[in-house]
């Protein structure tokens, strides 16, 4: 039965009108769970849930991670020992900073009582409760950065396969808790936390191959000094997507703008005629393109190159006389990777993060580019794709699933599509592409072409001496 309403209609109409307030900006996303048209899709919601082990309250309370809960325990209290400090001291820096930590949760989820249920003749309430997750919790995780090595899994006293269980947990959306609480249990300074974070997330596969040179990932973490992440998974996706990250805009950099905006009025003016051109462009590109995928592009000339990053937005093409190069980044492909990909997708798709779409619109690009398995061949034959998953089938239909319902940036990858259309729309050089790519698609081909034009070059010499003997 619908819950009846104790409104009267005056104040129906007043709920009506505020409710058409502008949305106040926020600096940070919360910690919420994933979006319920994202997770009640078929297939999808076992790659959003912890398979060993929670971290946060979403899952705390799931009897299907028991073993989990006590290898948190463990490991809470191997780092808790590693600090030198008491528990009390430690717990005591959560509890104090209590107040601002609930902030930054979701509201729904601390007044869940199937996460945080109240007893009667209890004292302790939500605040102690949550006080006492982030604790155990923080002290976990971090015992997880610092230790967690899938060569030397003996130091956190746990076998191989259930460690990368753990590792796989830690950076799912549903299982992330406030950076703020890492650096309140942190034994060191700030820098050495970031620093820490990202040698974790460098056992990932979005990690570069020959890894970075100290001086780039020292200059990495002062960035994240000025600006630091709001969890795990937001340290994975900056890493993931570097330089493009801009820190949400608030009043301080709104008034730091406008004053800039007033001292340099005509260059403010030329800014936005630019920017106004680059956005009629872009909407130009994006009317005009259609996709194809890989055998249709090859089929065109356009060959395939690996840019030797596995950075998404590393994605360029360029022109040649006879053919063209469209280079993409290195993807690998394993049982990991659509939790991978869901998990950040659904974190861009927070309604309260502000961002730029980054992953949403790799995944939507590389799944136009990929329908049937010869594109996969395509792709592995190049060094681009590094399938660990199974048969190129599979790999295609990841692509067509995790793809399913993205909203990409309209903006991104707009230049490489224009451009891959404007060759493919070029009948003389598709005609020549198309010649080359049935006529000489292998090196016996080359060669009887070859033998071909000796073979005419020579009559054609036979019969003008013929015609014209020497001495003549």
């Amino acid at each position: 039965m619908a819950e009846k309403s104790n409104l009267n209609i005056e104040e129906k109409f007043a709920q009506l009108q505020n409710a058409k307030q502008v949305r106040p900006q926020i600096s940070r996303p919360k910690i919420q769970r994933v979006a319920n048209y994202l997770r009640n899709r078929k297939h999808f919601a076992k790659h959003y849930s912890p398979k060993l082990m929670s971290i946060g309250p979403i899952h705390h309370r799931d009897p299907n991670l028991k073993l989990g809960e006590q290898y948190k325990l463990m490991w809470a209290a191997m780092y808790i020992e590693s600090t030198g400090k008491s528990p009390q001291i430690l717990h005591k820096k959560i509890a104090d900073n209590i107040e601002e930590l609930k902030s930054l949760f979701a509201k729904d989820l601390l007044t869940d009582h199937t996460l945080f249920p109240i007893f009667p003749f209890s004292n302790e309430g939500v605040e102690e409760m949550l006080a006492w997750m982030l604790f155990v919790d923080g002290c976990c995780l971090l015992q997880i950065l610092e230790k967690a090595k899938l060569d030397k899994p003996e130091k956190m006293n746990v076998k191989v396969d259930q460690l990368v269980l753990v590792m796989q947990d830690v950076l799912l959306l549903e299982n992330q808790i406030p950076y703020q609480v890492l650096k309140l249990l942190w034994r060191c300074n700030e820098f050495t936390l970031l620093e820490t974070m990202r040698n974790f997330l460098r056992c990932h596969h979005w990690a570069e191959r020959n890894g970075s040179d100290h001086h780039a990932i020292r200059n990495a973490v002062v960035v994240f000094l000025e600006d630091p992440p709001t969890h795990l998974l937001d340290l994975q996706r900056r890493i993931i997507l570097p330089d493009h990250h801009a820190p949400p805009k608030t009043q301080c950099n709104e008034a730091n703008e406008e004053e800039q905006n007033q001292n340099n009025p005509n260059e403010n003016h030329d800014k936005a005629n630019q920017e106004k051109q680059n956005q009629n462009d872009s909407n130009e590109n994006s009317d005009m393109v259609t996709y194809r995928n890989i055998q249709e592009l090859k089929e065109a000339g356009i060959r395939l190159k690996s840019s030797k990053t596995r950075r998404p937005r590393d994605v360029s093409f360029s022109h040649g006389w006879l053919a063209a190069e469209l280079t993409l980044p290195e993807i690998v492909v394993d049982d990991t990777t659509p939790a991978t990909f869901l998990n950040l997708v659904a974190y861009e798709m927070c309604p309260d993060f502000e961002n730029d779409y980054g992953i949403c619109s790799f995944v939507a690009f590389m799944d136009s580019l990929i329908d049937h398995p010869e594109d996969v061949k395509a792709l592995r034959s190049e060094g681009i794709l590094l399938n660990s998953l199974g048969s190129d089938e599979e790999v295609a239909k990841l692509f067509n699933m995790i793809s399913t319902d993205l909203v990409p940036d309209s903006v991104a990858y707009a230049d490489v599509r224009a451009q891959i259309d404007k060759h493919y729309r070029n009948k003389w050089k598709t005609c020549v592409a198309v010649g080359y790519h049935t006529y000489f698609n292998n090196p016996w081909a080359i060669i009887a072409f070859l033998a071909a034009v000796l073979a005419l070059v020579l009559t054609f010499v036979q019969t003008w001496f013929a015609i014209y003997p020497a001495g003549c």
